[in-house]
């Protein structure tokens, strides 16, 4: 137990530090590599905190720590959630169909504002990311992310979770989407799987950092 309590101790500091790549590499490497002697109970905390630094870390991190996960079936879906958008084609299909077969039948999805994000998208705004973030209730990291996916299955998701039709999905792919972007992948995605994915993008944090570890204790 001594090990896990200093373990605990050097994520404190990783947390006080707001070190959120160095959290989120440290977290990764304890998950897969469940140290026999630390207590099972430990777990549920280490995930939460796990997810906490997914959302702060930054794309370069996520991208690296996402393909370690892939066929990792008894991680949580929310936290694989957050690795879809850096996730290999392979494992983001994995994510889908979980969410279509273990997601909320009503997810819990933030109303998005379709048409100021059209508005945006044909009036050329200056910051469309930002018009699109707040249009979507995504951070703007998410967003960004959801905008750059040049296969366009991540914006496909967001409209068809969010409830918007093809039309508005093509307009948006075609305005302001990565070139040659898939119109077609917009039907291969279904509504259910995407609504529970949107939902969980849109969550914010809701525990402090210190009392997650504390929960660990």
């Amino acid at each position: 137990m001594s090990g896990a309590k200093e373990q605990l101790g050097h994520l404190l500091v990783l947390v006080a530090e707001r070190q959120w790549t160095a959290l989120a590499r440290a977290l990764a490497d304890l998950i897969l590599s469940w140290p026999a002697d630390y207590p099972e109970a430990m777990r549920p905390s280490m995930l939460a905190l796990f997810e906490t630094a997914l959302r702060e870390a930054d794309a370069a991190t996520l991208g690296e720590v996402a393909p370690r996960f892939a066929g990792q079936s008894t991680l949580p879906l929310k936290v694989l959630n957050l690795l879809y958008l850096s996730a290999p084609a392979p494992m983001r299909r994995e994510i889908l169909m979980r969410n279509e077969i273990e997601g909320d039948a009503v997810a819990m999805v933030k109303d998005a504002d379709g048409v100021l994000i059209l508005s945006a998208a044909r009036n050329g705004a200056r910051d469309f990311l930002s018009a699109f973030a707040v249009g979507a209730g995504l951070p703007r990291k998410t967003a960004q992310a959801v905008l750059s996916d040049t296969g366009g299955e991540a914006l496909a998701v967001f409209c068809r979770g969010a409830g918007l039709d093809r039309a508005t999905f093509s307009a948006i792919a075609l305005l302001k989407g990565p070139r040659d972007l898939p119109l077609a992948v917009f039907d291969t995605v279904a509504p259910k799987a995407a609504a529970h994915l949107l939902a969980d993008w849109q969550k914010t944090n809701a525990a402090p950092l210190h009392s997650q570890i504390a929960a660990a204790e």
